[in-house]
């Protein structure tokens, strides 16, 4: 399809699921220390859980800052190896499996997605994901519950990437991926910030998923087409990658 592509965003935008977020940016270490004194039949101070949190939480930040990627194994790793806290690396993925797929239940797709995925799929575009996960197991998961599997050809987290969506690598990672161009592609997704900044940078076009009529709080950022929802969204997304290759090739012209 000359060499376009589109990429999605995954949370709140192909998907929603508050648990499993929650995991990712705040209560792993918690929840993967509990699950770990429930197998082994020990107590672990409450006191313990929060500061283990509270660690993770401030590697979180400090990886947005720079934007490079951990897994969840890893961060789960440093965090301990602060504490002082020894557990086997086995038992680590073990557990982490085990509480992300716990949360797999409450996951619902966004209103439209699965229906524009299918759509764009069907219009012979090449498709992938983009997202900001430190557990990239979770975002294929949901896909094949949702029945959309087979339509992307890519998903790239900044798990399996190795760079946050603070830094455009993420985004030239995935477009290499797809054999395509920042030029000929477009991102998808909810965030102003990263998905729509972070594409920019990377020199593909957006569309900002605008949920609730949310104002920009950057008003530098601005996404080439802006939508409330993603129902019946397909035709909007494929005028903006259309724009896109217009241009680039008149201006070859």
């Amino acid at each position: 399809m000359n060499g376009q592509a589109i990429t999605f965003d995954f949370h709140n935008t192909l998907a929603a699921c508050p648990a499993w977020f929650e995991l990712e940016v705040r209560t792993l270490p918690s929840a993967f220390l509990l699950w770990w004194t429930r197998h082994h039949e020990a107590n672990i101070a409450a006191d313990v859980l929060a500061d283990a949190d509270t660690r993770y939480r401030q590697l979180r930040q400090d990886i947005i800052a720079h934007g490079n990627e951990l897994t969840a194994e890893a961060c789960l790793e440093t965090v301990f190896a602060a504490m002082q806290i020894a557990v086997p690396a086995t038992e680590v993925e073990t557990g982490v499996e085990e509480v992300m797929c716990a949360t797999l239940d409450e996951v619902v797709p966004i209103p439209g997605a699965v229906e524009t995925v299918r759509a764009l799929h069907a219009a012979g575009i090449p498709l992938g994901i983009v997202s900001s996960a430190v557990y990239h197991p979770f975002l294929e998961w949901t896909l094949e519950r949702f029945g959309i599997q087979d339509a992307f050809q890519i998903v790239v987290t900044s798990a399996s990437a190795g760079f946050y969506k603070s830094r455009p690598e993420i985004f030239l990672y995935a477009v290499q991926a797809l054999g395509s161009e920042p030029a000929r592609t477009v991102h998808v997704g909810d965030s102003l910030r990263f998905d729509v900044g972070g594409a920019r940078k990377a020199g593909m076009g957006t569309v900002w998923l605008r949920g609730n009529g949310v104002q920009p709080e950057d008003d530098a950022i601005v996404p080439d087409l802006i939508i409330e929802t993603l129902e019946a969204a397909a035709p909007g997304i494929l005028s903006v990658l259309d724009a896109r290759l217009s241009a680039r090739d008149g201006f070859r012209a």
